[in-house]
């Protein structure tokens, strides 16, 4: 527009965008490094945080956007339904038992409490070792109440293990060489509730996510399990099992002396697949080698146990 005449109005705005424009457009650029390409906003207060819409608080803020913290956010953003599974469980067990407290194992940053919550306002109790996953989990979780969090990694015995790992603070998978400069403090799920205080609590539905050590935490449950017996959801992910030489088969069939008859499979999208008597060990043994996350159609399952003392309660998860 050099030497064509203009009106005043455009001038001023012409002169506002070279005085403006350059710092505007630095400022988006470091905007959008913050941002990463994982999300589309963030708190200006608190970069690591997303917007997102909470659950109603107190003040029936629950429409407000709201700064959240979840590291997984590009997943549920793909699979809006990502673990909907946990929280319709979680309704279904307290239909029956109503003073239920539930434990959720790889907790992560507080995603799967979130969404227990948004269905059913229960006590939760919260475990997770990973260091950046339990930050977030520790900010997540401030909004419920009757939320109690662990900071700890769970195995079958009181050990130290040399360990490696991979994506952690994101979906921390636990890698056991032979030696390491890396070794982390092991607890049983029985020890880290009886120190605690919270073995005598209703404990009726234990959930694991672990990445592969589900039915090495589970090992390590024995007495909750013989006490309480909860509905169990596991992952059941075989790549993971057979990358620490886990034979997850023997600890899920040694269930059926506790009382479990039936295992429920869901394929990794949450979709209901079959039900299956716990002694049809031949079937449940083809279906865990059909999974592979490069080769299969199914990379892992999630499986659901409910005690011989709930069969009803088994037959309402199905049918929901």
């Amino acid at each position: 527009l050099r030497d064509k005449q203009v009106t005043g109005k455009v001038r001023q705005k012409l002169n506002y965008a070279r005085k403006h424009w350059p710092a505007i457009l630095d400022k988006y650029e470091q905007q959008q490094k913050v941002l990463g390409t994982g999300r589309n906003s963030y708190s200006k207060t608190d970069p690591d945080a997303t917007f997102m819409r909470m659950k109603e608080d107190h003040m029936r803020n629950g429409q407000q956007l709201k700064p959240g913290y979840n590291v997984q956010i590009h997943n549920y953003r793909h699979d809006p339904e990502m673990n909907s599974q946990l929280g319709r469980l979680a309704a279904c067990v307290a239909q029956k038992h109503p003073q239920l407290t539930v434990i959720d194992i790889g907790a992560n940053v507080g995603d799967t409490i979130a969404i227990i919550k948004s269905i059913i306002d229960v006590p939760v109790i919260g475990i997770e070792g990973d260091d950046i996953s339990y930050s977030f989990l520790e900010r997540n979780t401030v909004q419920f109440r009757d939320v109690t969090i662990l900071k700890q990694f769970l195995g079958e015995k009181k050990e130290s293990r040399p360990v490696a790992f991979e994506k952690s603070g994101w979906n921390t998978t636990i890698l056991l060489p032979e030696q390491s400069d890396k070794s982390i403090s092991l607890q049983t799920l029985d020890e880290a509730l009886t120190e605690k205080g919270l073995m005598t609590r209703n404990l009726k539905l234990l959930k694991i996510d672990t990445e592969g050590f589900d039915t090495i935490i589970l090992r390590g449950a024995h007495e909750m399990i013989k006490k309480h017996h909860p509905a169990i959801y596991i992952e059941f992910n075989r790549n993971n099992m057979e990358a620490i030489n886990e034979d997850g088969l023997s600890t899920l069939f040694s269930l059926e002396a506790d009382g479990y008859r039936s295992v429920i499979f869901f394929d990794n999208n949450g979709r209901y697949l079959t039900t299956l008597d716990i002694n049809q060990h031949e079937i449940i043994s083809n279906l865990y080698n059909y999974t592979d996350e490069e080769k299969s159609g199914i990379p892992y399952y999630d499986l659901c146990l409910f005690h011989e003392s709930d069969p009803e309660l088994a037959k309402t998860f199905v049918a929901g």
